[in-house]
């Protein structure tokens, strides 16, 4: 007897909550993104000091995978603009070419695409999509690099915000 009263009560609050729901949802549709990537080095050599340059990463470089790392080294920054399912191209100093994709999100969570390829281009390092939350920070090691004053391993910083 208590189900079909419950039934009652409930029926009427689900069809509101569906149509209360799906507006808003529509309306957060990510078409757009404004990304950061920013290229660093990380060698073994240094005292663990993060530049102001980096600031905006301490937080993941201070996590236990990157314990190894005890100077970090600001290669390049690019911002990137993304429009849904339109992929850019981007070319590095290191010589390594960045393809994104906004594959869609919303105002938490942004799908993207990411296409890395090696320094002399003939082959892919990696290729994958991911899902982050709205200007999180994903980071992809990209090998052994050095320049003129350091040694250590390439990481591309991706940083992406919805901009619907």
């Amino acid at each position: 007897m208590l189900a079909p009263v419950l039934a009652a009560i409930l029926a009427p609050m689900t069809a509101f909550a569906a149509v209360a729901v799906t507006p808003l949802a529509a309306e957060a549709a990510v078409t757009k993104a404004n990304c950061q990537v920013t290229t660093v080095l990380m060698s073994k050599d240094g005292d663990g000091t993060i530049p102001p340059e980096l600031e905006f990463m301490k937080p993941s470089l201070q996590n236990d995978e990157f314990a190894a790392y005890k100077g970090f080294h600001l290669i390049e920054r690019k911002a990137v603009k993304l429009a849904l399912a339109t992929k850019t191209d981007s070319s590095f100093t290191s010589g390594h070419r960045l393809g994104l994709t906004l594959m869609g999100g919303d105002e938490k969570r942004l799908k993207l695409h990411a296409d890395l390829s090696s320094r002399d281009g003939s082959k892919s390092l990696v290729s994958l999509e991911y899902s982050i939350e709205n200007d999180g920070l994903f980071m992809i090691g990209a090998g052994s690099y050095s320049n003129e004053a350091h040694s250590g391993k390439l990481f591309f910083a991706i940083q992406c915000g919805g901009a619907s």
